[in-house]
């Protein structure tokens, strides 16, 4: 028996070299994938790999010599096979055999309790010789009791046969003609497989009278409906057409009761010449101011930068709807007159739209410097006030540092920064 285990976590009883049992720790060493172990040799072929297999088994097998020999002397089938070392064969199979000798089955009461015998027999001896045979006996046992079952069944199939001659012959042979007219003729049928119907879809003659008398009925008012339907179209396109034969007098008459006679067409003539020149007229009109505007533009293109600026001195730009424009107010809302409908001079269009409304009319100056912003306290609410007082500066930024790169950046290709400026045209301008 080994000692109880006490309360050390990681530790295992080993038996050391004088066989005495010690608790030692139990030292954990992780698998790592592609680390040759410890146990395993630094180079190996496969002579070597094979003897340190059978060295690490030699060593398994060493191990606790006192334990094998105590589990080989207990083990049953050692001890059977030695005693069968030591028999004689023939004592053995004296006995062991059994010679079964054949009889007939008259009965299958005498069958059943013969079995039953020889079943509770088998149970009692095969209890005792379980340890003690060995597995040729027992194949040679299965083989006898597959031939016995065989033999067995063989006889029950002869009895059987003369049990039906015997009752055949005691049956009576005076059957009519017609009865073994209409066997042979049942015999000579083919027989249909039974099929399971569940119950709602079984049908009785009951119900399929009553089905085929509400299948009738159905048909029948079918037909009422469709004869209705089809004097009612009848009827519908009855009156359609009379309403449209109506409609064709009502026009006619209309017609006959128009009279042109006292219209003079030298009039209307002359009013339609008046339409058509005047629709001419407003065309050419249209072209030529056109064409205007065209010419005017490429003159314009034309002119050098002073000859335009002088152009533009003298002839401004005539503003329609020009509004005056007002002061707004601190933190005041700005509101867009909008751009539309702006053609032609309206007074509602040079109205004042700077003028304050609702709570711009508040003088915000006033109020705390945290409160001094739009949408003061809604979710929309703006960070700052304005950023005139917001150094938005970046002095850390690539192009804020001065260098030969950042110089010639700005001379030669940034955009509002160079020395010279020159104004953008559709067309290139040829230097002379």
């Amino acid at each position: 028996r080994h000692p109880p285990i006490q309360s050390t976590a990681g530790a295992v009883p080993v038996r050391n070299e004088k066989g005495e049992l010690s608790m030692e720790k139990v030292k954990v060493k992780r698998y790592v994938s592609g680390k040759r172990p410890d146990y395993a040799p630094m180079e190996s072929s496969e002579e070597e790999e094979e003897e340190f297999q059978f060295i690490k088994k030699a060593k398994e097998q060493e191990v606790e010599p006192e334990e094998q020999e105590e589990e080989l002397a207990n083990d049953p089938r050692l001890r059977r096979l030695q005693n069968r070392i030591a028999e004689d064969v023939e004592e053995r199979l004296a006995r062991h055999r059994k010679i079964v000798e054949p009889e007939v089955v008259g009965d299958s009461d005498s069958e059943v309790e013969g079995g039953e015998a020889w079943r509770l027999e088998r149970e009692d001896t095969s209890e005792e010789e379980e340890e003690e045979i060995d597995d040729e006996e027992i194949e040679r046992r299965r083989g006898m009791m597959r031939q016995r079952a065989q033999e067995r069944k063989t006889e029950e199939m002869e009895v059987m046969e003369l049990e039906d001659e015997g009752r055949s012959g005691e049956e009576s042979e005076s059957e009519s003609e017609y009865e073994e007219y209409t066997d042979s003729e049942d015999e000579m049928e083919p027989r249909l497989k039974p099929v399971f119907i569940r119950k709602k879809d079984r049908i009785t003659v009951q119900e399929r009278e009553a089905e085929a008398l509400k299948q009738k009925e159905l048909e029948q008012e079918a037909k009422r409906m469709a004869e209705e339907r089809r004097k009612y179209t009848l009827k519908i396109v009855e009156e359609e057409a009379k309403k449209e034969l109506e409609e064709n007098k009502r026009s006619l008459a209309a017609l006959d009761a128009l009279d042109t006679d006292d219209e003079n067409d030298e009039e209307e003539y002359e009013a339609w010449k008046v339409r058509e020149l005047k629709r001419i007229k407003r065309d050419r009109e249209e072209r030529e101011a056109m064409e205007k505007e065209k010419a005017e533009i490429e003159r314009m293109r034309n002119l050098t930068e002073e000859e335009r600026r002088a152009e533009l001195r003298a002839n401004g730009k005539v503003i329609t709807n020009k509004a005056v424009k007002g002061k707004y107010k601190f933190l005041q809302k700005y509101y867009h007159r909008g751009a539309f409908f702006m053609d032609e001079d309206e007074e509602v269009y040079k109205r004042d739209f700077s003028a304050p409304t609702l709570e711009d009319h508040f003088n915000k100056t006033i109020l705390p410097k945290v409160m001094q912003v739009k949408n003061f306290g809604r979710s929309g609410r703006t960070k700052y006030t304005h950023l005139v007082d917001q150094d938005t500066t970046s002095f850390d930024s690539a192009w804020g540092q001065e260098s030969a790169q950042n110089t010639k950046f700005f001379k030669q290709k940034a955009a509002g920064v160079r020395d010279v400026f020159e104004r953008p045209s559709a067309k290139k301008r040829k230097s002379t």
